[in-house]
């Protein structure tokens, strides 16, 4: 006899635990796809700031010197199929050629007729399953 008055109450549990586990996913659901915000302090963020900084030298710059971030004006994320990230920066040129080997040590160059910056747009595509990153989009105009 309890069996039957359980059984309505097994039922109702299910379906609350369902409901609550839809719910969830609903508002995970809503939540990606919208841009908010991107944390400067995050690693992923810095892993793409990075990645920008090396491309920019690399491939983007044709400038004989290596260039280094002076300022992140603008940081956003968007979670896609994977995370689509939005920075607006500056760049300034620093004392160390690209014949050296690294820009770690590399101090902005205070001369003015050699000192330069640079301001880029970066649209970037980062798939962290796959480990890629890429850059979808870039505009960059001396200041």
């Amino acid at each position: 006899m309890a069996w039957p008055m359980r059984a309505p109450l097994l039922l109702l549990t299910a379906l609350m635990v369902v409901l609550a586990k839809s719910a969830s996913a609903q508002s995970r659901l809503t939540s990606s796809g919208g841009i908010h915000a991107a944390d400067l302090s995050d690693k992923s963020v810095q892993r793409v700031l990075n990645f920008i900084i090396s491309e920019y030298n690399k491939d983007i710059s044709k400038d004989e010197y290596y260039s280094r971030l002076l300022q992140v004006m603008a940081a956003y994320q968007q979670v896609v199929g994977g995370v689509n990230y939005y920075f607006n920066v500056k760049f300034g040129r620093t004392t160390c050629t690209k014949s050296q080997s690294s820009l770690d040590n590399c101090p902005f160059n205070d001369q003015p007729e050699l000192k330069e910056e640079e301001f880029c747009s970066f649209q970037i595509n980062e798939v962290p399953q796959e480990n890629k990153i890429s850059i979808l989009n870039y505009k960059c105009r001396k200041v």
